[in-house]
């Protein structure tokens, strides 16, 4: 039997929300799986995730890509909860929107299938993107504001 509180799914753990999520459940006792874009040559740095605290014991990384919603089955078998957070954000704008749009969708719903087909998913916490939040422009008052951001959450 799982101790603490059980095992929750971050999608996108490398992304700003889903960082800070994984790290806050660690820290009130959950157990994580996340998932991370591939990276094959090993030049990403992931040591924010691995160094957190309880992390050797509690967190589990997996690769999965939108491109491919299946990639996502593994990382959210047993799980009770999932906090979908990863999104294919294209700042420079390389791909057309239609494109970016499909992988969204597509992979989105492989998430949600992989979910009904594990049997344990309670509930699914669906974000909108990070991209979502901005600054001000004005450096010296600081203030992050959120542009159309948006939690869903679902039961299963």
């Amino acid at each position: 039997m799982e101790e603490g509180k059980g095992r929750v799914c971050v999608t996108g753990g490398t992304g700003f929300l889903g960082s800070w999520l994984i790290k806050t459940l660690l820290e009130d006792g959950y157990s994580v799986n996340t998932t991370i874009r591939s990276d094959p040559k090993k030049k990403r740095d992931i040591s924010f995730l691995t160094n957190l605290p309880g992390a050797s014991q509690k967190l589990k990384i997996f690769n999965a890509d939108l491109s491919n919603p299946e990639s996502f089955t593994e990382a959210i078998e047993g799980c009770f909860g999932v906090f979908h957070t990863a999104t294919p954000i294209d700042l420079l704008v390389t791909e057309p929107e239609e494109l970016v749009t499909k992988r969204t969708i597509d992979g989105t719903l492989g998430i949600l299938k992989a979910c009904l087909n594990s049997k344990t998913v309670k509930r699914v916490v669906y974000t909108s993107s990070g991209a979502a939040v901005s600054r001000t422009g004005k450096e010296e008052e600081a203030v992050v504001r959120v542009v159309g951001a948006m939690w869903i959450t679902l039961e299963i």
